[in-house]
């Protein structure tokens, strides 16, 4: 299981936005930090600015945040920049009349549902205050 780069992307955007917020921060500048292609953070700014976690002024006016950093939380940035269904899918082509593919589905979803609770608790206790405090020391 991976979860995309797009994740700790957007951490990495929104960390740049207030840690150099008395700077002009731009998607070029964004970009530099990141060390990946402006289009791409572009869209990227696009998609936290649609979730209502980023400001984007228009041209070169630069990125902030739309809220302070200890109202955001991992959990918020991993649902803007990632589909909202479940995290673990489970085949459901298997033939229904094998004692195993016919309750795989049984035997897992639950098992599956507690795990993602759990990751979904992990990242909403972490803010990007946190980590802003982490890069700090």
């Amino acid at each position: 299981m991976q979860v995309g780069i797009k994740f700790s992307t957007a951490i990495h955007a929104l960390l740049c936005a207030k840690f150099f917020e008395n700077e002009k921060v731009t998607s070029e500048f964004i970009s530099g930090s990141i060390n990946t292609n402006p289009v791409i953070v572009r869209r990227l700014l696009g998609t936290l600015k649609a979730a209502g976690l980023v400001n984007v002024a228009a041209g070169v006016g630069g990125v902030s945040l739309a809220k302070e950093p200890k109202d955001i939380n991992l959990l918020e940035i991993f649902n803007a920049v990632n589909e909202k269904e479940k995290l673990f899918k489970i085949h459901s082509d298997s033939p229904k009349a094998c004692p195993v593919g016919g309750r795989i589905e049984e035997l897992l979803s639950g098992h599956f549902l507690r795990a993602q609770t759990a990751l979904e608790n992990e990242l909403k206790n972490v803010t990007l205050q946190d980590l802003l405090d982490e890069l700090a020391r």
